[in-house]
């Protein structure tokens, strides 16, 4: 082998040869546009920050952009103009196949389009007739203003808000996300959810159908029908664009003039369409859904935006506040009655929140309706946690008492507890407890259009009681061990070691959800018991992602520690969930506060203390382009690979431990998969190492590593790897082992234990021993920690005897 400084040399020589720049890796267009849009909004700032007041020049900007982009737009036929805008901003891809569009392209539509029937008198014609490439043109330029606008907006909102603001940042992420999001989650999931709860329930469907004239999946059924013509219009006249590609435009014998102008005529008809071809009539809309003709009329009518009466800048500032007017109503009209849906995005969010405006209405079918949410999403809570956890024990909707007073809680027995309260759902998996809490109440479209007194009153309803009523079970196991169940009686949890609150709401609130650190500065959550907290959607497609349920708890251990979220910030959860699969999501402790809680590690080096020091906050990107194509080609052969976590040799020790269902599998296996590559590997080899090096007197041999990634002391491990000699009885060998693990865990302080327990003639795994309980020693487990050596000396992984040398031939 060549020696160290010729591999070294190696090393540097090749590393002179790699690309440089660009070049070294592929850009990422979503870093790119974070970027873009960064440099954009700082030099906007440093303008209007340079001379005078602040605010009042952010004000004139705003109105001053508003007015010109109105004027741009307003001259041209809206329906013409939305799809010109679709097709210039809208990323175009073939079926099946997902393009990166960091910016979307949605919310620019909508705005442009919104700004120029703002106010506008008619809706028939262009007025005066554009001239040909003249709109493309206007689309085009709009581009950056529409930019600046909600820039603008946003700066609005950060001068109003001022520095006392109850929500600081979450109010202005949720503008950020009404904004330029559309749905974090998939639209054809939002859809079938939104039918799902408003017709599953005949009394709710009877009365849409009493008081609407359709149902909720009828008013789906045009809505999509639209979305369908308008794409099949779109894709002839894409055929005929590039049909004329290949043949000469006009007839033959016809002058250069006539077939530039039959050229320019295809142009035209693709990017500037006429009005009939981008828009839909009611009877093409009967024929596609085969609904009777006054049931469609009503679903158009009332979906279709009616922006009469509003002015540009008066539609522009609640837009910019995330009151989007096309989010309730996505449909725009056209003319004789014509309609054309902008896109898809809206459809879910305008079904459910429009229908559920109305039956408020109707305070019997209402009530019928609230309950009937609450059951779905608790239905469908559980049936997504029993895809990762099918054999873990559950108890869901039950009651228990805790205490309703300080002299009651001064008893310390739950027996004295007079308080009757709920749990939704309490999944028990050994040492580990999830407790579930589901909420229903919706995300309201105040809300969403930035009134910050509801936004606080909404986010109290749906994540404040959540924790709250979850945080209630952890203090009766952590303070008991145990609850009092209505009903039952005593439960004993006395053996529970890991506790995770879980809240799970029906709506999709993105930039709020991956925002831990935000809610507990905004006092919605408590340090003491933070839960992660997590759509409906992205829980069902995280349980369909995960391939071993110990993915699942490791990942609850890294979000629900606040400083992921202040060193890690994405928009969406899946966002996180993706970069945990890719990186780990992993925050490095603080290791003089690591060594304050583990006393026998060694002092953090220089080194260490610098790279801690070092870490910076980072913004996750977009990391969902390859599960949206697994997602969309759901239904397809062959279909796209699914996002999975790269796997080392130690999921072969996982795998077993789950499938022998050994007690502590879950908890385990997630310590097993915290570490690195590196680490992981080496955990896969400690058994081999041993079984491959028996102690020559016969004794056994055995490894012990101490887990201490926390500053946490009831979050560290203490792992043992020991091989049970020929000669000895199982029983008397197990008592010893048990023994030195209950003497070791309280040695370091440490109050959870595992041991891998191999046999030595046949190389397999006997079991896991676990032991969760070490504070106290019965008197041979005593003996055993007399006689273990300082935990200072866990320095080595190996005996130094025991460490194999190179051309040995003991067997592999």
């Amino acid at each position: 082998m060549a020696s160290k400084s010729k591999r070294l040399k190696a090393r540097t020589k090749r590393r002179r040869h790699l690309p440089h720049g660009d070049a070294a890796a592929p850009s990422d267009p979503y870093v790119d546009f974070v970027m873009q849009s960064s440099d954009t909004v700082q030099s906007l700032f440093a303008e209007l920050s340079a001379e005078g007041d602040f605010a009042a020049n952010v004000s004139t900007r705003f109105a001053d952009r508003v007015i010109e982009l109105a004027a741009m737009g307003s001259r041209f036929t809206p329906a013409r103009l939305a799809e010109t805008a679709r097709l210039a901003y809208f990323p175009l891809s073939k079926a099946g196949q997902v393009v990166a569009s960091p910016d979307g392209g949605a919310w620019q539509v909508e705005l442009l389009v919104l700004l120029a029937i703002a106010g506008r008198s008619t809706d028939e014609v262009d007025v005066p007739p554009a001239e040909p490439n003249e709109m493309s043109g206007v689309v085009q330029d709009a581009r950056p203003i529409l930019e600046e606008i909600t820039n603008l907006g946003w700066f609005r909102t950060l001068v109003a808000a001022g520095p006392d603001a109850p929500l600081g940042w979450l109010s202005l992420s949720v503008q950020g996300s009404e904004v330029a999001m559309r749905n974090s989650s998939y639209a054809d999931v939002l859809q079938a959810t939104a039918v799902e709860l408003l017709d599953s329930n005949r009394g709710v469907r009877d009365a849409l159908e009493a008081g609407l004239g359709f149902s909720a999946a009828e008013a789906l059924s045009v809505l999509n029908a639209c979305h369908s013509i308008q794409a099949r219009k779109l894709n002839k006249r894409g055929q005929q664009f590039a049909s004329s590609l290949s043949e000469p435009a006009g007839a033959p014998g016809d002058d250069v003039v006539s077939m530039a102008k039959g050229a320019m005529n295809v142009l035209m008809s693709m990017f500037e369409p006429s009005a009939d071809d981008c828009t839909v009539g009611i009877d093409e809309l009967v024929a596609e859904t085969g609904l009777p003709l006054e049931r469609v009329e009503r679903v158009v009518a009332f979906f279709t935006l009616d922006a009469s009466g509003m002015t540009a800048l008066e539609a522009a500032e609640k837009f910019v506040q995330g009151d989007n007017p096309w989010r309730r109503h996505p449909l725009l009209s056209g003319y004789a009655g014509r309609v054309m849906l902008l896109h898809d995005g809206h459809t879910a969010p305008a079904l459910r929140e429009r229908l559920e405006e109305f039956l408020k209405t109707q305070k019997v079918e209402w009530d019928a309706y609230a309950k009937h949410r609450g059951e779905v999403l608790e239905e469908r809570v559980i049936r997504a946690v029993k895809m990762i956890l099918p054999t873990a024990t559950y108890r869901n909707g039950f009651e228990f008492y805790v205490p309703a007073t300080e002299a009651e809680k001064a008893t310390g027995s739950a027996d004295a507890y007079t308080k009757r309260v709920e749990c939704d759902h309490l999944v028990l998996v050994d040492d580990v407890a999830f407790v579930i809490e589901d909420k229903a109440v919706a995300f309201s479209a105040l809300s969403r259009g930035g009134k910050t007194t509801r936004q606080l009153g909404d986010l109290r309803r749906i994540i404040t009681n959540a924790a709250n009523q979850a945080g209630r079970v952890r203090s009766g196991i952590v303070e008991d061990g145990g609850l009092r169940v209505e009903g039952e009686g005593w439960v004993d949890l006395a053996h529970i070691r890991e506790i995770h609150t879980i809240a799970v709401s029906l709506d999709d609130i993105p930039a709020v959800f991956t925002a831990t650190a935000d809610l507990l500065e905004a006092g919605l959550i408590d340090l003491e018991n933070v839960p992660w907290t997590v759509s409906l959607h992205d829980l069902e497609l995280i349980a369909e992602l995960v391939d071993r349920p110990a993915e699942f708890l490791l990942y609850l251990r890294r979000r629900r520690d606040p400083m992921t979220t202040m060193m890690f910030v994405a928009p969406d959860e899946l966002d996180l969930f993706l970069y945990f699969y890719e990186a780990g999501l992993w925050v490095a402790p603080d290791p003089a506060l690591v060594k304050e809680a583990f006393p026998f590690m060694p002092s953090p080096t220089t080194g260490e203390l610098r790279r801690f020091r070092q870490q910076v906050p980072a913004f996750i990107t977009s990391r969902t382009d390859a599960v949206d194509q697994w997602h969309l080609t759901r239904d397809a052969s062959p279909r796209a690979p699914k996002p999975s976590m790269p796997t080392t040799s130690i999921v072969d020790l996982i795998d077993e431990l789950h499938d022998r269902q050994s007690f502590g599998w879950l908890s385990v296996g997630a310590t097993l998969l915290s570490g690195n590559e590196a680490a992981q590997e080496k955990f896969a080899r400690h058994a081999k190492d041993l079984l491959n090096n028996p102690d020559p007197e016969g004794r056994g041999r055995s490894l012990t590593v101490p887990v201490t990634g926390s500053v946490n002391v009831e979050e560290g491990w203490v792992l043992v790897w020991a091989v049970k000699p020929p000669g000895i009885s199982s029983a008397t060998w197990e008592a010893h082992i048990r023994n030195y693990m209950k003497a070791k865990g309280h040695q370091l302080n440490i109050p959870r234990v595992a041991a891998f327990a191999y046999d030595e003639l046949s190389r397999e795994l006997i079991a896991l021993y676990y032991e969760g309980e070490t504070s106290t020693l019965d008197p041979s487990a005593t003996a055993s920690l007399q006689r273990l050596r300082p935990a200072s000396a866990l320095q080595s992984l190996l005996p130094p005897a025991a460490k194999r040398r190179r051309g040995s031939n003991n067997p592999g």
